[in-house]
């Protein structure tokens, strides 16, 4: 059994906890995945509302009424409602609230989430959800390397329950296998790069190097998102990049930003796999919030693939609008107008004493 000291009074650094593997009943948010086992991305929509929602449940500032928003005063309500953990599940639940509460405002939640799984981590059953809730609270703090550690004590000391609630059983399934391979892949990328000295300047970044998995060895080469021609291409992957690629790469990321949706670049990889799939539409929506509701416009990278998007949409072949045929009201309508007009020219004549010889209804000849 592995042990971990109980580290308070530290903000949340970098990411923003989020909801996926985190065992929240009352709130689940989980990739859908068919009972084939294959994992589906979200709908672009729905998982842009699902990230605001945690947004809001981490911003601490108050609306115009004084009061939080919606999102954070539901998750409030529940963490006030909530009786006294005494079983080792409910304690990750109820951590789980504090956790997507953070420690940005006046109260420090995930520090209180801390304190309350502490106790929970021992016993002859290590508890799975424990220690994957601790994972994230140490990964919310920067504390990378404790991140791997708790991570690793859930799938060596401890089991995922067979039935988990809010989750198909195909889901259960899914994310047993994301918390086997991708999810300590992350928390792998990020002690790495944490401890790396020198730090590589923010102006280098490339978008998180998730894909594909480590060998045996542990090596893995990113994939790079160019053509064949190894150039960036807007719509276009070559054929040896696309093959690190698994099937559910989006939903896999997308499952990753629901638990840390504060994380830039693992966005910015979310819009570049959108943009391979020829997606431009979503790829350059979040590339342009992470341009400037993220302040990310100083990475070199970020910004030429931002500007290849764009342009790539602005030269898309403007549709053409068809010219309407002619209907038959649009014949009534034509020949009405000419009755019309001839009436009145008639009427006109026969007030001046009738049409003159070699005049006719429509004038003189």
């Amino acid at each position: 059994m592995r042990r971990f000291a109980l580290v308070v009074g530290v903000g949340l650094l970098g990411v923003l906890p989020g909801r996926a593997v985190l065992y929240s009943p009352d709130d689940p948010m989980v990739a859908p995945v068919r009972p084939d086992g294959t994992a589906e991305a979200l709908p672009f929509d729905v998982l842009r509302l699902r990230l605001a929602q945690l947004g809001n449940v981490a911003n601490p500032q108050p609306g115009p009424n004084g009061q939080p928003n919606a999102d954070r005063a539901k998750v409030l309500k529940r963490v006030k409602d909530r009786p006294p953990a005494k079983a080792p599940d409910d304690a990750a639940a109820a951590a789980a609230d504090l956790i997507r509460l953070g420690n940005g405002g006046q109260v420090a939640y995930a520090d209180q989430a801390l304190k309350l799984l502490y106790p929970f981590r021992g016993g002859r059953q290590p508890n799975y959800f424990v220690f994957t809730t601790l994972a994230v609270v140490y990964a919310a703090r920067g504390e990378w390397r404790m991140a791997e550690e708790a991570h690793a004590a859930a799938l060596f000391d401890a089991e995922m329950p067979a039935a988990v609630k809010g989750w198909s059983g195909a889901q259960r399934d899914w994310l047993r296998k994301f918390d086997d391979t991708y999810l300590p892949h992350y928390y792998r990328i990020q002690r790495t790069e944490s401890e790396a000295k020198p730090r590589p300047a923010p102006e280098a970044e490339l978008p998180t190097p998730l894909f594909p998995l480590p060998d045996r060895d542990g090596k893995a080469t990113p994939v790079r998102f160019v053509n064949d021609a190894g150039v960036y291409e807007p719509g276009a992957l070559a054929a040896a990049e696309k093959a690190k690629l698994p099937p559910d790469a989006l939903a896999v990321t997308q499952q990753l930003l629901m638990l840390f949706p504060g994380d830039t670049r693992l966005y910015w990889l979310l819009a570049e796999l959108y943009a391979a799939d020829n997606k431009l539409d979503e790829a350059v929506i979040i590339l342009d919030e992470c341009a400037w509701s993220r302040q990310y416009g100083n990475r070199m990278a970020f910004m030429e693939h931002r500007a290849a998007i764009h342009a790539a949409i602005e030269a898309r072949p403007k549709p053409v609008e068809p010219t309407p045929p002619i209907s038959l009201p649009m014949i009534f309508v034509y020949f009405g107008v000419v009755v019309v007009v001839g009436v009145v020219a008639l009427v006109r004549a026969l007030r001046k004493g009738g049409p003159r010889a070699g005049c006719g209804l429509f004038g003189c000849g």
